[in-house]
């Protein structure tokens, strides 16, 4: 059997002298383009091409085969920075901007047609400036939707936001498997949408784009204790130059989901503040004479959209496939041997706190019990996936098509996990169930939520579903750490999320979780403090375990701030494999090594 494309570059890797590569590629980057150029939306003989830059300008083109190719542009409308951002010379304090400044970015993008399937061609972008200046980027290479049989390299990934790790990790990828095909990424990008620099430009040099890029450039430094040695080194890194050559396909993440939009408050706390489309549709039903007096739909819309939630940037900066009733939101498409399906299954992030002032997963806040306006609704689902939603009757039809069925690779990505070893696992996947305390007067004197283990709307109607149709791969994220297990219908459900931090893996006589709920209104069986809350056991790395019980017992996790993941999935004519690696950030220059490997029959 031939060696897999991905362990012969790890035989070959430190050969490649590949930082160094790094390092010049970045210095020759015209960084008046706000990012280089990346692909989106492959497509039978076509793939988009999209770059962005800080000036509207004029004739921007894709430059590929001899062949200019016009781009159309936009300026993106919710972009912005405020006294939290780091950019330029401000580092969160307020110094370049004291409060919510939108910031002017434009975003370019040109279908590039007429392209040989299983076919690479160069290509690189020009700009031109408001002042005649033309800006070019440098030589990258694109290709069409892949064909049946074309052999693939995919980088599973997820949960970037500005860790310190992540661009270790991305240009450990580049360094260790070469050449990519895609991006599958399951969420969580950056931290607040709507900050520009987050995507683009953080001064502390993990932005998510740059990572992405080989853009990037952050000090790590690291300590370790060896045979009574202490010793501490600090390496830059750069990312990967992996998206200008791979197209990306995100899933949204609670990440990607801004709150209710008001700039008179800053981002961040905008972004904390979602409440349910139904609150705001009640609330505008209520006011809609003052609201809307000429009852425009479309204001009727945007009001509520302003008042709930929104995907708005997310949405603006990337194209995806758009076969979704709800658009780019969730998501199918066949890529070559593999049918991904990109399903929307997040929901806001709260504190797990019982402190009386938390407004969090399990309660409301007590100074808010008489203001419904202010409160979080506990961890609420962004868009419903139960039985009879719009998602699952369209997840129903992707399921039954063939192009679906007769994919020999069947792959789904979805944030947020129901089953794991990691904190975000609890509560499990369902619709928060708001419980009022009143005292003998009926005066109310608390609000609680609870998510009760027999309502997962993902174990209940997804995972039946998913099973059934024969899809061998699940990958989510949330948790920021690596582990796998495998459902009774033989479906693989991964994380692979130690990218950049960990927030913990929660086994039995390793760890335990300080997120459930020490109260004794909640059932322990719906919140347990370890293993997966429904029971599956997490499967044992193939080759070595890369972490261990303080009795030198292996782990079947990584949860890490020094040891970072990532995963490689591959087909080609010996079937498909998923290859997860591990390197140590206390070790640089070291390879990272192979510590997973199996097949999706």
């Amino acid at each position: 059997m031939p060696i897999p494309r991905a362990r012969a570059a790890l035989l070959a890797a430190t050969a490649l002298v590949a930082p160094a590569i790094a390092q010049a590629q970045a210095d020759e980057t015209d960084t008046r383009l706000l990012t280089d150029p990346f692909l989106q939306a492959p497509a039978d003989g076509s793939v988009n091409v999209v770059w962005f830059t800080e000036f509207e300008g004029t004739d921007h083109v894709v430059i590929a085969e001899g062949r200019e190719i016009a781009a159309e542009t936009m300026k993106m409308s919710r972009l912005a920075e405020d006294a939290g951002s780091h950019v330029g010379t401000q580092a969160g304090d307020g110094s370049l901007f004291e409060s919510y400044t939108p910031r002017d970015v434009w975003r370019h993008e040109a279908v590039v047609d007429g392209l040989a399937t299983g076919e690479r061609v160069p290509y690189f972008v020009r700009s031109t400036d408001e002042g005649g200046d033309v800006v070019e980027s440098r030589e990258f290479s694109l290709q069409p939707l892949p064909g049946e049989g074309q052999p693939l390299r995919i980088l599973l990934t997820s949960d970037h936001q500005l860790k310190p790790m992540t661009p270790a990790n991305m240009q450990m990828v580049t360094e260790t498997v070469g050449e990519l095909d895609a991006v599958f990424f399951s969420g969580d990008l950056q931290n607040v949408p709507d900050r520009a620099s987050e995507w683009f430009d953080d001064a502390r040099g993990f932005a998510y784009f740059p990572g992405l890029q080989g853009r990037a450039s952050f000090d790590l430094e690291r300590t370790r204790e060896e045979d009574g040695v202490t010793t501490t080194t600090t390496a830059t890194y750069r990312g990967g130059e992996i998206i200008q050559h791979a197209p990306l396909f995100p899933v949204i993440g609670n990440h990607e989901v801004m709150g209710r939009f008001n700039p008179a408050n800053p981002i961040g706390s905008q972004f904390n503040d979602p409440r349910p489309r139904a609150v705001a549709e009640a609330l505008y039903e209520a006011n809609a004479e003052l609201y809307n007096p000429e009852g425009d739909p479309q204001i009727r819309e945007a009001w509520i959209r302003d008042n709930s939630f929104n995907t708005i940037t997310y949405e603006e900066i990337f194209t995806m496939p758009g076969t979704g009733p709800a658009g780019d939101q969730y998501y199918a498409m066949r890529f070559g041997d593999v049918f991904l399906i990109g399903l929307y299954g997040t929901r806001i992030w709260r504190s797990p706190s019982m402190d009386p002032g938390t407004t969090g997963k399990f309660r409301e806040a007590d100074a808010n019990l008489n203001t419904p306006d202010n409160w979080g609704w506990g961890e609420f689902i962004f868009e419903d996936m139960a039985e009879g939603s719009e998602q699952y009757e369209w997840l129903q039809g992707v399921l039954e098509s063939e192009e679906f069925r007769s994919a020999p690779v069947k792959v789904a990505l979805m944030h947020d996990p129901s089953h794991g070893l990691g904190d975000n696992s609890i509560p499990v996947f369902a619709h928060p169930v708001q419980i009022l305390d009143r005292d003998d007067d009926g005066r109310l004197t608390g609000v609680r939520y609870e998510y009760p283990l027999e309502e997962d709307i993902f174990v209940n109607d997804i995972e039946p579903l998913l099973g059934e149709a024969g899809v061998d791969l699940v990958h989510t994220g949330h948790s920021h750490l690596w582990y796998r297990m495998v459902s009774p219908q033989g479906v693989n459900i991964m994380e692979t999320s130690n990218v950049g931090n960990t927030y913990g893996c929660y086994l039995e006589g390793y760890a335990e979780r300080g997120g459930a709920p020490d109260d004794p209104r909640f059932d322990a069986t719906n919140y347990p403090v370890t293993g997966d809350p429904h029971g599956y056991e997490a499967v044992m790395p193939t080759e070595f375990s890369p972490m261990s019980y303080e009795d030198g017992a292996p782990l079947p996790c990584v949860s890490s701030n020094e040891l970072s993941t990532f995963t490689i999935l591959e087909t080609g004519a010996d079937g498909a494999t998923v290859s997860s690696y591990v390197f140590d950030t206390a070790r640089p220059g070291e390879p990272a090594k192979l510590f997973d490997r199996f097949t999706l029959d």
